[in-house]
């Protein structure tokens, strides 16, 4: 069986980092304590740069990206490993070689990889700009393509939000996700900050919930074109809601 392609570049990149290294080299960057987005940028890298998705088996791979499939059309609470196993053409058992830890360590090893892909190619995005402002719109840009593109965005905030009630999560992987949920929001703060403009944890869960749920309030069909004009209005939105709130403050 072909093993199915899930849509991130972190497998088919290997999950190196030489490319984002080398562009911070093309552009003449130097000390990362110069400027608040290339520090945030720097601790990204830091966080990937903690794990080596390449040395994954082409079996693990298709085993995870058969519960994302799954997950993304049944949920991932009505997956078994028997229906896991159809899909990606094994037996059960066969399985458990790959993940001894059986459903909980396949729940696991997703939800990493995605907050590792999502990492890498905002951050792929994100090192490409040149100015603040171009920044900002690209991680409202990376996060929309997200949310818009791939079905694996619900499955991760169905995930969180679960283990927020049932704690079935390991805590290193708790850890990991929390990490990145802090870095993600450090990124916006940094643009913010040298836009003259300082982003309160309130206001990046507006400015976040907003880009979460671009699917319910985005007449989306499709279309790379439809893509940039969406991002540009909804940057405007964003930039709003940053504008309004440093607004309020310094009325306070």
């Amino acid at each position: 069986m072909a093993e199915k392609t899930v849509g991130f570049s972190l497998w088919a990149n290997e999950c190196s980092l030489a490319t984002l290294e080398s562009s911070l080299s093309i552009n003449g960057v130097g000390d990362v304590s110069e400027s608040p987005r290339l520090q945030a940028n720097a601790a990204v890298r830091k966080f990937l740069s903690g794990r080596d998705w390449s040395t994954q088996t082409p079996t693990r791979r298709r085993i995870v990206a058969g519960f994302l499939q799954l997950s993304a059309t049944r949920g991932f609470e009505s997956v078994s490993l028997r229906t896991l196993a159809r899909e990606v053409g094994m037996q059960a058992p066969s399985i458990y070689s790959s993940f001894p830890g059986g459903k909980d360590e396949i729940v696991a090893e997703s939800l990493r990889w995605f907050t590792h892909a999502f990492a890498y190619d905002l951050l792929a995005g994100a090192e490409k700009a040149t100015s603040a402002e171009e920044y900002w719109a690209a991680l409202v840009q990376g996060h929309l393509a997200q949310q818009l593109q791939r079905p694996e965005p619900n499955i991760w905030d169905l995930l969180i939000a679960t283990d927020k009630v049932a704690r079935f999560l390991k805590d290193e992987v708790r850890a990991e996700a929390d990490l990145w949920t802090s870095l993600h929001q450090d990124m916006y703060i940094a643009a913010a900050d040298e836009m003259g403009l300082k982003l309160s944890a309130s206001t990046v869960q507006q400015i976040l919930t907003l880009l979460d749920g671009v699917g319910r309030w985005a007449d989306r069909s499709g279309g790379d074109q439809e893509l940039s004009l969406l991002t540009d209005r909804a940057v405007a939105l964003t930039l709003s809601i940053l504008e309004i709130n440093a607004e309020i403050r310094s009325a306070v």
